[in-house]
């Protein structure tokens, strides 16, 4: 017996829709995959979150137990920043004239809660001691922390660095004594010194300590010393009277409002706190005297400048050559560090017989007699501070005397 099934297909229409269910179930299960993974990352973030946190406050509490190392120059700023904030808090007690000192005890800084005990940031088994001194400067206050830590460390001004026995020699290039104070003298001296702006050469320290120093490169732009009309002359060849001259009136301005794109800019206001005021030496020589100790030169004296120029006296007295004996000598470019190969540059003084001339160092070295109203390149010349501190450097070109 023959039996016909005859097989009944679905509509497709249903089949349309089973296959929608199909997906829509998939993406639904995918969906749920997705938000699934999502929980377990915000969970995930959730405790590294809070876990760091954790750590840190762990980390917080245990830096209140250890105790940081700090080194001693941190410790010299510690103090002196502490200094700086309780004057800031405290401007009655600043020193009110020029040269003024007024010391503070690191304790007195403790006691205002300006920092904490010494006793905080030294090692273990270490005691010191500070204070600071501040000092007016003009519009300037020059804060300068001394620390004394016994054998272990002591803060050291750089003038002491510098006249160190080993340093000081008889013969030869370097560092000379003559009648109290201390000249570099010859051809290759480790006198560089690094100020924030620019480079300058130590000429001397001076009795009292104060650092002499003179630009290096110069001012960018050359300038006549002075330029007004001379009677005697008959025309603008100016007058060697430095008091009245022209390039003392563009030294002032240089010093109070420099023009950076005309090269002016040597000092900025940190380096200008450690100046001091000086007298300058501005009397009149011919040019066969012989003197090198400024006897002469300070016959006439300018006094509370912040910016001159060198002395004649101070550019003999650099060179070694034994020949070397007045302003009319050649051979005073020898041995001498103060030349500057292929530039000429005004010095301070001026000649007894003719009042338009003014001593110049010429491109050779040489010293010439010049017109004031001749144009050279200025070296400007400034006093640091005997308190200025020493940072690092060894004086050499590629590595200069820094200060703190």
């Amino acid at each position: 017996m023959n039996s016909n099934f005859n097989m009944v297909k679905k509509p497709k229409k249903e089949e349309v829709i089973e296959e929608e269910e199909e997906t829509l179930l998939e993406e639904i299960e995918d969906k749920n995959k997705v938000l699934s993974a999502r929980k377990r990352m915000y969970k995930m973030m959730k405790i590294i979150i809070f876990g760091t946190i954790i750590l840190l406050v762990i980390l917080y509490i245990c830096s209140m137990f250890i105790k940081k190392d700090y080194s001693y120059t941190e410790i010299e700023k510690i103090v002196k920043d502490a200094a700086i904030s309780y004057f800031k808090d405290n401007p009655n007690s600043l020193p009110t004239e020029e040269g003024n000192i007024v010391e503070i005890d690191a304790s007195n800084l403790v006691v205002a809660e300006k920092m904490k005990d010494l006793g905080e940031y030294t090692k273990e088994g270490v005691v010191c001691s500070a204070t600071v001194q501040v000092e007016k400067s003009g519009d300037q206050f020059l804060y300068t922390p001394y620390l004394n830590c016994g054998d272990k460390y002591t803060t050291e001004e750089l003038y002491k660095r510098l006249i160190k026995d080993e340093n000081i020699v008889n013969s030869g290039y370097g560092l000379y004594q003559n009648n109290g104070a201390y000249h570099y003298r010859g051809e290759k001296v480790d006198n560089y010194l690094q100020l924030d702006e620019t480079l300058w050469r130590i000429v001397k320290i001076t009795a009292n300590n104060n650092i002499v120093l003179i630009s290096n490169d110069g001012i960018t732009y050359e300038q006549p010393w002075d330029n007004r009309f001379n009677e005697r002359n008959k025309f603008t060849s100016g007058f060697n009277n430095y008091s009245s001259s022209r390039v003392k009136e563009y030294l002032d301005k240089v010093y109070s409002n420099p023009v950076k794109e005309k090269g002016e800019i040597l000092l900025s206001d940190k380096d200008k706190s450690k100046l001091v005021s000086y007298n300058l030496c501005t009397g009149k020589r011919d040019a066969n005297s012989t003197a090198k100790d400024n006897s002469l030169e300070c016959t006439e004296v300018l006094q509370n400048q912040k910016y001159g120029l060198l002395t004649l006296s101070d550019y003999l007295y650099a060179s070694i050559d034994s020949s070397c004996q007045n302003a009319a000598t050649k051979t005073c470019q020898n041995y001498n560090y103060l030349v500057k190969k292929g530039k000429s540059w005004w010095l301070l003084t001026g000649d007894t017989i003719d009042d338009s001339i003014v001593y110049a160092v010429k491109e050779s070295g040489a010293v010439s007699r010049q017109m004031a109203s001749n144009y050279h390149t200025i070296r400007p010349v400034i006093y640091l501070n005997s308190k200025v501190l020493y940072k690092s450097g060894d004086g050499t070109l590629e590595k200069p005397f820094k200060i703190k």
